[in-house]
């Protein structure tokens, strides 16, 4: 079923009638409450000597590793079990053959989440890799969370968790972790002379969720990341035969007035790439299923660096899919990643461009270099509690604002011609230097304070900017306008500014501020006192609009004050410690007693021999 070409495209309604004529053109739901085998241009050709085509290009190149994608297996568990299980004894017989290293599911393991037989199908399809010893990760899919997907249900996550929740992972070596509910997981994923991260995360992932995955990257920075969601791109120009419904990407707003969030505290997919993907530099690759097509694109994150997000479903082909998956064979060294769509039913490869083709990642850029380190310090997450935060209000002079959920920023909070009440806002992060911070000595390469608007410049008139400076004096969360001498002046009070941003918001939809702050932070590390920073508005006359940033009791949790630093941690010098590993062990003995009777960096005390008094040294450092 086609959608009429003289069919507009601006409107949410319009949106309503292309989607419910094709009904959905997603797994949601169906107007006749079956799938639909739509035609799609894709080259198939039959290749039974494909294993044998990839082995051979592995053993040419020398390296390389593959990992391996399952979208949605709903149908499977449900009607076609054979293809489920196809799939996952394809997986077991060429793990070593093409060195699979990872499988990740994308999502709608079954199709109905209140019928226990689909479950026994899924187990028993996922269990052969079980046997086989191959890693892989799974995340919930709205058929997974609800009775069958569709939209209004309950939310139901129990069978999920009994089937797929953390007892089924928590011995296994690769398993990382999950999240406090369960819905969400981490693994590394052990590549042969590099190691990955993969986060599988929840559906339409809530705020907490991403608050819970936001830790894990901060505290695994060095390793470049793969994220996997179930519901993230949708591919509309193909499936409504090139008619634009809507751009094929990331679901805009307008999507959700049709197919809304499926977890009652999901987050838009805009929100997703806006408040997590872009904003943690590690991430290189977003995988998804949920929409019956093929899809990729590029994003940059903050530094500039693709993000690669790409889509796959086959729900609608036939036999429920035909058991076609993607086979990721990655080169680091070469910096590529080949993708192949292929069906071990069917012994057949799609050949199409959406199908088959190559990403080029410099995997190097995703990590940190050798010797650095990273801390980020934000209220609620990965542990961190000692951000301080408040405004003061020239207005209400002798009222305290620490507990409210924005920091107020304004050359006039009256908005009146007659007045010029100012606002201040002022943020600090406690515990930067010291053990469970930066340690004292280290190098500070790069420090960012990152902060969010919840209500930017509004005025078509003005744009004014926001000056951020250094607090040199002290203040907590109880301050207010009068406590503080009237309100914070250069000089007194502040340093001079050392950024400035804009108030306005461009694209409308980005509240992110990104501030360079390392001199700052450079200086704290040599001693100087932290007292945060202040943000201060530029004073236009007859501007009398300003920002309310969010602030460290925001209930949104990622999108509280941050501040993210790399360095390089003090050499710490271990007497023994002779090829410089970081520990006094048995090679250095070998080193030690290699040098007895001689002088070189063996002898320990300088006194011009190798003897028992060096021997002792290291002994009492070994380990």
């Amino acid at each position: 079923m086609r959608c009429p070409p003289s069919v507009p495209s601006s409107t949410a309604g319009l949106l309503a009638f292309a989607t419910i004529a094709h009904g959905m053109p997603h797994d949601g739901i169906h107007s006749d409450g079956h799938h639909q085998s739509l035609p799609k241009f894709a080259i198939i050709t039959h290749d039974a000597d494909y294993v044998r085509r990839a082995a051979r290009q592995f053993s040419l190149t020398g390296t390389g590793f593959t990992l391996v994608g399952l979208p949605d297996t709903q149908n499977y568990s449900s009607d076609y079990p054979e293809q489920y299980i196809a799939q996952t004894n394809w997986v077991a017989l060429n793990q070593d053959a093409l060195d699979i290293r990872y499988v990740s599911h994308y999502g709608d393991l079954v199709n109905d989440s209140d019928q226990p037989y689909q479950w026994v199908n899924a187990d028993a399809a996922m269990s052969v890799l079980d046997a086989s010893g191959v890693p892989y990760g799974v995340c919930p899919g709205n058929h997974d969370i609800t009775p069958s997907g569709g939209q209004g249900q309950p939310y139901t996550p129990i069978p999920y968790l009994q089937n797929f929740g953390p007892s089924r992972f928590q011995d296994r070596e690769w398993f990382g972790g999950s999240s406090p509910t369960g819905m969400s997981s981490w693994s590394f994923v052990d590549a042969g002379g590099i190691t990955l991260l993969q986060i599988h995360l929840d559906c339409d992932t809530p705020v907490r969720e991403l608050a819970w995955a936001q830790g894990v990257l901060d505290r695994h920075r060095d390793v470049p990341a793969m994220v996997t969601t179930h519901r993230y791109l949708q591919d509309a120009e193909d499936y409504t035969g090139g008619v634009p419904v809507v751009a094929s990407g990331r679901y805009p707003r307008s999507w959700y007035l049709v197919e809304d969030v499926y977890h009652p505290e999901g987050i838009q997919s805009e929100d997703f790439y806006l408040w997590f993907l872009r904003k943690n530099p590690s991430i290189f690759i977003v995988t998804c299923g949920h929409f019956h097509e093929e899809f990729r694109q590029v994003s940059p994150n903050v530094r500039g660096l693709p993000i690669h997000e790409i889509l796959a479903d086959y729900q609608d082909d036939p036999n429920g899919g035909d058991g076609w998956m993607r086979i990721m064979r990655f080169d680091v060294a070469a910096g590529t990643i080949d993708v192949d769509t292929y069906s071990p039913t069917l012994a057949a490869v799609r050949t199409a461009p959406e199908s088959d083709f190559t990403l080029q990642v410099d995997f190097s850029a995703y990590g940190l270099a050798d010797g650095v380190s990273f801390r980020a310090f934000q209220e609620g997450i990965g542990g961190y509690g000692g951000t301080q935060d408040t405004w003061v209000n020239q207005q209400a002079p002798n009222t305290s604002y620490g507990n409210d959920g924005t920091r107020t920023s304004d050359d006039d909070v009256a908005n009146s011609f007659f007045t010029d009440w100012r606002g201040q806002a002022l943020v600090r992060f406690d515990g930067v230097v010291g053990a469970a911070g930066i340690p004292e000595g280290s190098e500070v390469l790069e420090a960012t304070l990152v902060i969010d608007i919840a209500d930017d410049i509004d005025t078509p008139f003005f744009n004014p900017g926001f000056f951020v400076h250094p607090v040199i004096r002290s203040w907590d969360e109880s301050s207010t306008w009068n406590s503080l001498g009237g309100g914070l002046t250069v000089g007194n009070d502040l340093a001079p500014s050392i950024a400035r941003f804009s108030g306005d918001n461009e694209p409308d939809d980005d509240s992110m501020r990104r501030i360079d702050v390392t001199a700052t932070v450079r200086g704290w590390v040599d001693g100087v006192p932290n007292w945060g920073f202040a943000i201060l508005p530029e004073i236009i006359s007859g501007n009398d609009d300003g920002i309310a940033i969010r602030s460290s009791e925001n209930p949104n949790t990622i999108l509280r004050p941050r501040l993210e630093v790399t360095f390089r941690p003090p050499v710490v010098v271990v007497p023994g410690d002779l090829n410089g590993d970081g520990r006094v062990d048995g090679l250095d003995l070998g080193s030690l007693l290699a040098a007895w009777g001689e002088r070189g960096a063996a002898d320990l005390d300088g006194d011009g021999s190798v003897d028992g008094a060096d021997l002792g040294i290291l002994l009492s450092n070994w380990g």
